[in-house]
C-alpha cells in the first residue's frame, strides 16, 4: 500500500478523534466507531492507530485482546498538531492526489543522492553547497508536489550536475531525480508553479 494513504489514513483518525475531544474531552473512543461505515480495514486501524500512539500522538487503552485496543483518546500533542494546519497538512497531507502519488518514491532518491554526494571527492565549499543542495531538495520534496517551487528546483539539480561534473564518480542518483521531478512536472503541469 502507499505510504501516502496510511497518512491519509491518521489525518483521518485524528481529525476524527479531535472532534471528539472537543465534544467531550474524558471520553474514550472505542474501535467500532472507525469501523462501523466499512471504510477502513481493521488491520489498517490497528496499524495506524499504534502509529500514532507511539508518536505520542494518541493514548490507547489496551484490554484483554492484544490484537486490538478497547479505546483511544488524542493526547495534547496531538490536539498541537491539529490545530496547527501547516503542519498537520506536513505530516499528513489531506489526499493523496496524482502529483503526491507519483512523488512517493522522490524522498528514496533524495536519500541515495545523498549517500552519492558523501562519497563525491570534492572538498571544502564545492561539497558544502552540495551538501546543502541535497537539503534544500529534501525540504522542498517534502511539501506537497504541487506547492513545489519548480524553477528553483530545477535550478538547484543544474548547479548540483554542474558540481559535480568535477567529481571522479558523478552521483549516479542525480540524473534519476532529475528524470523523476520532470515526470512529475510533466505529468501536473497545470497544478505545479513554474
Amino acid at each position: 500500500m502507499n505510504p501516502l494513504i496510511h497518512k491519509s489514513i491518521r489525518r483521518t483518525l485524528l481529525l476524527t478523534l479531535y472532534e471528539r475531544y472537543m465534544a467531550n474531552p474524558v471520553e474514550m473512543v472505542e474501535p467500532a466507531l472507525f469501523l462501523e461505515d466499512g471504510t477502513l480495514d481493521k488491520h489498517f486501524l490497528l496499524v495506524n492507530m499504534h502509529y500514532l500512539s507511539d508518536r505520542g500522538l494518541v493514548e490507547l487503552m489496551l484490554g484483554y485482546d492484544p490484537s486490538t485496543f478497547a479505546a483511544v483518546r488524542i493526547t495534547a500533542k496531538g490536539i498541537d498538531l491539529v490545530e496547527n494546519q501547516f503542519e498537520l497538512d506536513r505530516q499528513f497531507p489531506p489526499h493523496p492526489d496524482a502529483a503526491e502519488q507519483g512523488a512517493a518514491d522522490l524522498p528514496m532518491l533524495i536519500e541515495r543522492l545523498q549517500e552519492d554526494v558523501d562519497l563525491c571527492d570534492l572538498d571544502g565549499v564545492a561539497r558544502r553547497a552540495l551538501l546543502d543542495d541535497v537539503a534544500y531538495l529534501r525540504n522542498e520534496i517534502a511539501r506537497p508536489a504541487t506547492r513545489w517551487r519548480l524553477q528553483v528546483v530545477r535550478s538547484v539539480l543544474d548547479w548540483m550536475s554542474e558540481a559535480v561534473a568535477a567529481c571522479d564518480m558523478p552521483p549516479p542518483a542525480l540524473p534519476a531525480l532529475t528524470r523523476r521531478i520532470e515526470e512529475i512536472a510533466g505529468a501536473n503541469r497545470s497544478q505545479l508553479p513554474e
